[in-house]
Parts: structure tokens; C-alpha cells; sequence
């Protein structure tokens, strides 16, 4: 079944803190929620789910801020309308995001009384050194904790992580991939560090202090916490940051690796690393000479296929064709052959005539 959904931003509202590299009011395009009456959502919900296209799940979203936060009247009102259109049917489920250190039992029987079933976790980041120079307010302990506190509420978890914070650096991005593998949360969301005008990260970024990742770098780490999470389970749902017209046209990124089609860049260096990583496999199992491909060339390397299904063809040969153009320069004595096979269900390698699934 398809998915739809129904998102409400409250940028900031509950927020105990402002952390170094946050202006949600910027990246949401919103600047008050004076406009979320219980009749604007009540309203909302109704045009989305009377499109054509019915047969969706449709999940009401309440991101931004701290949702469970927030003061309880607050709470309720925003969450009432969406109860009473989960009770009728209209809806099928009800998710928000919060912080790791708002997650008492009080506030998940809350949640749970107005219809809420997932709640996604800002975590950042599993480093602590990192986490307070972010001025995050919690701790990698505190994700710990929050985490067992959904689960014994029966709640569907979500992780979300900004790779490229200050202090990052290939250790902690491993450190936090294995740290939040432990948790296994039923989903990931990977948003690499922007700098947005009017946050302390802009200050930090133009004195020097703070070095945004370049997009390449960004495409690296992305792919790396993807390829790990999937190994281990966990769903990634996203990578980058939703365009928006503020992002794309207007004044307010500053700096940072913003690219509309990060996630589909991120499957195409996947894949890459995959296809290089299989040929390199073959040449250590078949060579003792680590760098044949060098010395000998193509006279004792037959031409490398790669064989897709069509509709993987974007995704195996990149953006552009940036996967092809990569090994033709990467490897200059041998040849690849790309094509499409519609009887192959997964990406193959052919080396030598023997074949590797990707």
C-alpha cells in the first residue's frame, strides 16, 4: 500500500534548548503555529485523504520541535483532531518527533491515549563530545534510555542523525553507527549538518571554527551509515534535507552540502562501492599481485559486465551516468560493459565469466 502523508510543522515550540546548528523557522518556512487550530488540521486532513488516490496509508505528522514537550493543553488540541479522524478511519495512524530526554511515561501514555503509534528521536548523534558542542542537552545515555522507554510503550522508533556536526569525524560517525545499530530502531533518518543564517553554527562556520563537509564528503558519510544500518536491519527512509523553495531560492542556507538529489546520490555511490568492492574481491581471490590491474591490463582481464533489471538502471549507473564515467576514469585498462537484463531481478557482476550478485 502506498504512502501519504500528512505533515504539521511546529518549529521550536517545546525546545528546551537552541542548539548550535537549528533556525527550524527557516528550513520549514514557518514562523508561528498560530495557524494550527484544530480546524486547520481537522480541514487539512480531510483535503489530503479526499484526493483520487485513496487506497494509501495515510499518517498524520507532527515534526518539528519537541512534541511531547510542549504544554499538555497544546498537546491536546493539536492532537485531538487527528484522534478523532484515526477513531473514524480517515487516517491510519498518528506520528510525532521529539527529544531523547521527553520521553517519561507520562508523556508516552499520552501520546498513546490521542492514537500516537511512532515517535521519531532527534538523536544527532551517539558521541557526547560531539552532542555538546552541538549544546544538543542530552546525552548518548539518554538516547539509551528513551529508546527502552518506546519499546515498553510498544511505540514504532525512529532515529534521526545529522552527520557533519562539530567535532565529527570518521570515528565518531562509526561510533554512532554502531552505537544506534545496538538500539535497532525500526527506522533511520539521515539529515548531513547544513548551516542555516542566524544559528550559532553560521557564527562558528564564518569564524572558523566550523567546516561544513563538502557534498562528495557528505555523500560518503551518508552511504557508509546507510550501507551499515541496512546490513543491520534498520530501515533508512531518507538522506538529505526535503527541498524547499527557502533552501533552494532563498537566503537562508548559508553554507553545507545541500543537494536536492542527495539520496538518490547516496544509493548511487552504494552501488559503486558495491561493484568496486567486487572486483577487487575477484583480483585478491585470482591474483597474489594486489595491483594486476595495473601491471597487466586487460591482457589478462576479461571485459567486466555489470547487468541490470531497467528499472535499478538510474541507480547502478548513477545520476548522470556518474557510476560509469567513474570506473572509465577510475580504471583506464579495462572495460566495462553496462547493460540492461530483464531477466535478472538484482544487479550482477560478470568477471572472468564467473558471476557475483551485487
Amino acid at each position: 500500500m502506498k504512502y501519504g502523508m500528512i505533515p504539521f510543522f511546529i518549529p521550536h515550540i517545546g525546545c528546551p534548548h537552541v542548539c548550535t546548528f537549528c533556525n527550524q523557522t527557516r528550513i520549514t518556512e514557518r514562523i508561528s503555529i498560530d495557524y494550527l487550530t484544530s480546524g486547520y488540521i481537522a480541514k487539512t486532513i480531510e483535503e489530503y485523504t479526499a484526493q483520487k488516490d485513496k487506497e494509501k496509508y495515510w499518517e498524520v505528522c507532527f515534526y518539528g520541535g519537541s512534541f511531547s514537550a510542549i504544554s499538555i493543553p497544546l498537546q491536546e488540541q493539536l492532537l485531538q483532531p487527528a484522534y478523532e479522524a484515526l477513531q473514524r478511519g480517515v487516517i491510519d495512524g498518528i506520528r510525532c518527533s521529539t527529544r531523547p530526554d521527553a520521553v517519561g511515561d507520562d508523556a508516552l501514555e499520552r501520546l498513546k491515549d490521542y492514537g500516537v503509534s511512532t515517535v521519531e528521536l532527534g538523536v544527532q548523534s551517539m558521541n557526547d563530545v560531539v552532542l555538546h558542542k552541538a549544546r544538543r542537552g542530552h546525552t548518548s545515555d539518554d538516547v539509551r534510555r528513551a529508546v527502552k522507554q518506546l519499546r515498553k510503550h510498544s511505540m514504532t522508533v525512529g532515529l534521526q542523525i545529522l552527520p557533519g556536526l562539530l567535532g565529527d569525524s570518521w570515528y565518531t560517525i562509526l561510533e554512532t553507527a554502531i552505537e544506534i545499530a545496538k538500539l535497532q530502531p525500526d527506522f533511520v533518518r539521515i539529515y548531513p549538518v547544513l548551516v542555516i543564517e542566524h544559528t550559532e553554527l553560521a557564527q562558528q562556520y564564518r569564524s572558523g571554527v566550523y567546516k561544513p563537509l563538502s557534498v562528495q564528503e557528505s555523500i560518503a558519510y551518508c552511504a557508509f551509515l546507510k550501507t551499515w544500518f541496512e546490513d543491520h536491519h534498520i530501515k533508512v527512509i531518507r538522506t538529505g534535507l526535503q527541498s524547499t523553495d527557502e533552501l533552494d531560492c532563498g537566503d537562508s542556507l548559508l553554507a553545507g552540502p545541500y543537494e536536492p538529489a542527495m539520496g538518490e546520490l547516496v544509493m548511487n555511490e552504494q552501488w559503486r562501492q558495491r561493484i568496486e568492492s567486487c572486483f577487487q574481491n575477484h583480483l585478491d581471490s585470482w591474483y597474489d599481485d594486489k595491483k594486476i590491474l595495473h601491471k597487466y591490463g586487460n591482457h589478462y582481464i576479461q571485459p567486466i559486465v555489470i547487468e541490470y533489471p531497467r528499472h535499478m538502471t538510474s541507480k547502478v549507473r548513477g545520476l548522470k551516468n556518474c557510476n560509469v564515467k567513474y570506473f572509465d576514469d577510475r580504471y583506464k585498462d579495462v572495460t566495462f560493459i553496462w547493460r540492461e537484463n530483464n531477466d535478472n531481478n538484482w544487479p550482477i557482476c560478470i568477471i572472468d565469466s564467473i558471476q557475483y550478485m551485487l
